[in-house]
């Protein structure tokens, strides 16, 4: 094992010229594991520099506090400081017991440093002045020197601290969305910036201007780039190697239209058409009062929906709070215009209990309703103990 030689680390590793009063303790070990020094009989202390071996000091193996610990206490004495000046030194501890001579560190030495203190140099008095007094030798003595030529301009300094404005511009300039001109062709746009673009229009007729707009209301648009600033423009007369990813959030809708724009060597312009992702909300629908959710008297919130895209479903069980003659045609409810308009009319066959088949006609006018059949040998009322089973899919615009 090897043996090792460190500071406790409580222990100074530095000492003054002239002090008497410091010592060092250093741990003796194997591996850094603590080496129990009861069976020494003479412990020394060696000390050195690159110049080679200079001193020594002996520790009284019975002097030390616990011999188990693997700790020596080396007194740095007027003696021993004689004649070291400043400066770094090695130190080295052989121990002697029953088995031979052990010299801690084995590899290398360890270290530690002599410094001067503040007698070892001689100082000077320095003479003082009050400040007027150094002002005007100043002054006095710049006057006597002539102006010569005018030096070269120096190197524009750090930044300092911005201004509230500064600050403002700065964010501004990096989240601010920017008017898009009438008339303008997103197609032909580019963001070469190196950062998200953020731009908007603010009326439907700026939207309806514009070309290759998916649609005609106000809206934001992000453009976001995986290019860095500032490409060289091509031959094309746009930037090179520019991927852009267009993302446009119309008014007042759930709605997200998205599309890439690429230019290539030249800086030709590489499009793809918008596509609108499909998004789904969902919710409840009050009935009219002719029906009533099933189980209950009330018409609120009697059915569920779920909006895909452009297609609502419908479904729950609801039951008519009168009779439903045969050939009857009565309104079961009225789609919200906040959740879309109806594209067709269309009428869908629907089960009810008792195997009473009925038909729910949906209209453009935003109506749709339950349509009693009136064919002679078939079930031809639909009564309030009867169960509409309703399960729709409306396509909407």
């Amino acid at each position: 094992m090897a043996k090792t030689l460190s500071f406790t680390d409580t222990s100074p590793q530095t000492v003054k010229i002239g002090d008497t009063t410091t010592s060092f303790t250093l741990i003796c070990g194997n591996d850094n594991v603590a080496t129990d020094l009861t069976k020494a009989t003479s412990i020394t202390v060696k000390l050195g520099n690159t110049s080679g071996y200079l001193k020594s000091a002996t520790v009284d193996p019975a002097s030390l506090a616990d011999p188990t610990t693997g700790q020596v206490t080396v007194a740095f004495t007027a003696d021993l400081m004689t004649s070291l000046p400043a400066g770094g030194y090695s130190i080295e501890v052989w121990v002697v017991d029953s088995t031979g001579t052990s010299i801690y560190p084995s590899d290398g030495s360890t270290g530690f440093t002599i410094t001067n203190n503040i007698q070892s140099a001689n100082g000077a008095t320095i003479t003082t002045i009050t400040f007027d007094d150094f002002v005007e030798a100043m002054n006095k003595a710049a006057s006597t020197i002539a102006k010569g030529d005018k030096g070269d301009k120096g190197d524009t300094g750090p930044q300092g601290v911005m201004t509230n404005e500064q600050v403002n511009t700065a964010i501004d300039s990096k989240i601010k969305y920017t008017s898009i001109p009438n008339g303008t062709d997103l197609f032909a746009h580019v963001n070469n910036t190196g950062n998200t673009e953020h731009l908007c229009v603010n009326s439907n007729a700026a939207a309806g201007s514009l070309l290759n707009c998916p649609v005609t209301t106000v809206f934001t648009l992000d453009i976001k780039t995986a290019s860095p600033a500032n490409r060289p423009a091509g031959s094309a007369g746009n930037p090179t190697w520019v991927y852009n990813q267009f993302e446009l959030h119309p008014y007042e809708s759930s709605d997200i239209y998205t599309t890439a724009i690429e230019t290539d060597g030249n800086g030709a312009f590489i499009t793809h058409p918008w596509k609108k992702l499909l998004t789904q909300t969902s919710g409840t629908l009050d009935v009219t009062s002719a029906f009533y959710k099933s189980g209950t008297t009330s018409s609120v919130s009697a059915l569920n929906y779920v909006l895909t895209g452009n297609v609502l479903h419908v479904s729950g069980n609801v039951s008519p709070s009168t009779d439903i003659d045969a050939g009857s045609d009565v309104t079961l409810f009225t789609l919200p215009s906040s959740i879309g308009t109806i594209a067709e009319t269309v009428a869908t066959v629907q089960q009810s209990t008792g195997w009473n088949v009925y038909c729910l006609s949906t209209n453009l006018n935003g109506v749709v309703s339950v349509l009693k059949h009136n064919i002679a040998g078939t079930a031809t009322t639909i009564t309030t103990t009867t169960t509409l089973q309703v399960s729709i899919d409306i396509l909407l615009r």
